[in-house]
């Protein structure tokens, strides 16, 4: 199958994930640039990039050029949106250029709808990592809404053997991968003085927490990342409070790299995985203190139930498997390779 996939890509994004996962299918992949903010990660060139179309509207379809250019000229089998930012107009052009089965796989939250474009689209399908929002869409927008969770890709998230300069770098009680907010930094603080590490590269000037000293502001992906998860005691899942029933890619990703997690709660998480044999969950701040102390001085059952999230991820939870359910769905794929998990929405 031919596949234009619109998307970010840097490393360890969700489209280099799809790309890769895809292309190791054996399908052939055609990848379009969403926005070039995330090239070089400086924050005063993504902030031209949001500003541009506010100032100039018309640079929107400008910048979707490239993507209708290469839907005439690659003539795909599917082209994959995964933004909220496409206007209503370009995904007319596409539909003009070829006859490919359009669809969006969004991996945000509802709060990062913005025009909400997608929701008025002419779209094939509409795929969301949050049950709640592909529930809402379906039955009261009437449109063929599909819950799809993120997930894990085991071309490198996965098992890494730890070198002296890894343990060095990465060796701690307690990780996280995230960005920095004040929610997140407020649940996080009752840590300061434990031996805390948080991965990444945005943590705002303006927020004032304890925890700066935590961040090395080192950004890390795929291999790192899967080091950076391995040498951890324990890795912090606190979701952004914007998930309403789903999880975040991290629980998967984890998993996937046969880590131990303490990950929030959510209604979706017990479908993924069995809470508290695969999965530590917290639902209160109290209550994930408690449990960070009790694992941390547990080693041999914090070993026991990554083992089972590791099975479980590799198995379940891969990029693989969703694109399987996905080209299912969608009518591209006579094989019935996969069950799908997910309330199915019937027809347009």
């Amino acid at each position: 199958m031919k596949i234009l996939l619109y998307a970010r890509f840097f490393p360890d994004s969700f489209g280099r994930n799809i790309a890769a996962a895809a292309e190791h299918m054996g399908h052939t992949v055609r990848a379009v640039e969403e926005s070039f903010e995330q090239r070089s990660f400086n924050r005063y060139w993504r902030t031209f990039w949001v500003l541009l179309p506010k100032v100039f509207p018309a640079s929107q379809a400008w910048r979707h050029r490239a993507l209708v250019e290469a839907a005439r000229t690659f003539s795909p089998d599917l082209i994959l949106l995964t933004s909220a930012e496409v206007p209503l107009g370009v995904v007319r052009e596409l539909r003009l250029v070829c006859a490919a089965k359009v669809a969006v796989w969004y991996p945000d939250a509802l709060v990062n709808l913005g025009r909400q474009y997608l929701l008025a689209s002419d779209l094939d399908a509409w795929f969301f990592k949050d049950p709640y929002m592909a529930r809402a869409f379906r039955h009261k927008l009437e449109i063929n809404a599909h819950y799809l969770p993120e997930a894990c890709n085991p071309l490198w998230h996965h098992r890494v053997e730890l070198t002296e300069a890894d343990r060095r770098k990465y060796a701690c009680e307690l990780c996280t991968v995230s960005n920095m907010y004040y929610y997140r930094a407020r649940m996080l603080e009752m840590f300061k003085d434990y031996d805390l590490k948080i991965w990444g590269i945005s943590y705002p000037s303006w927020l004032e927490s304890p925890l700066r000293p935590c961040y090395p502001n080192v950004y890390v992906a795929e291999l790192e990342k899967a080091k950076a998860f391995a040498a951890a005691k324990i890795v912090l899942n606190t979701m952004h409070y914007a998930e309403i029933e789903g999880v975040n890619c991290r629980l998967f990703e984890v998993g996937g790299c046969g880590a131990f997690q303490i990950a929030d709660w959510k209604p979706a998480l017990a479908e993924l995985f069995e809470p508290e044999r695969e999965m530590v969950t917290f639902r209160t701040r109290e209550e994930l203190k408690e449990k960070v102390d009790y694992y941390l001085a547990h080693p041999e059952e914090r070993q026991e139930i990554a083992e089972r999230a590791y099975v479980r991820a590799q198995r379940d939870h891969t990029y693989e498997v969703r694109l399987r359910a996905m080209f299912q769905i969608l009518s591209l794929s006579s094989r019935p390779e996969v069950e799908v998990h997910a309330e199915v929405g019937q027809g347009r």
